[in-house]
């Protein structure tokens, strides 16, 4: 029987929470953080979508035949592994900076205004593309 493989790596964004799967717009599993799902399924064709609260990805077409394996990699937003921690020590540098130097440091808000709106449009506009399915 065909099987089908789905990895999360970790990341500080969505560390916390779990990512629901739908197979064909069923719900079928929730992958947690640094886990590796493994599932035997009938072959023939599928659409894969992970998704966490009103946000999810971009559906994963994939086909899969009698004694195959296919992996799947389930991330989120481009550079989120990043973005998170980057905003909260740019976050943390222009309040201490503000309140033990009382300066108001338009660079440092430039900065996380850019990070906090890269992470915003993914909550919105981009909610579609939060998560990423990506086969291996």
């Amino acid at each position: 029987m065909p099987k089908l493989i789905i990895k999360r790596d970790s990341e500080w964004a969505n560390k916390m929470r779990s990512f629901e799967l739908y197979l064909n717009g069923k719900k079928f599993a929730e992958i947690e953080d640094k886990k590796v799902l493994f599932f035997e399924i009938p072959e023939g064709k599928y659409q894969l979508i992970a998704k966490i609260d009103w946000c999810g990805s971009a559906p994963l077409n994939i086909q899969i035949t009698e004694g195959e394996e296919k992996r799947v990699e389930v991330k989120g937003f481009i550079f989120s592994k990043y973005f998170l921690p980057l905003a909260v020590i740019t976050g943390l540098l222009y309040f201490g900076i503000y309140f033990q130097y009382n300066i108001n440091s338009l660079f440092l808000a430039t900065i996380l205004m850019f990070f906090f709106g890269y992470m915003l449009y993914f909550m919105s506009f981009g909610r579609n593309q939060y998560l990423r399915l990506t086969e291996l």
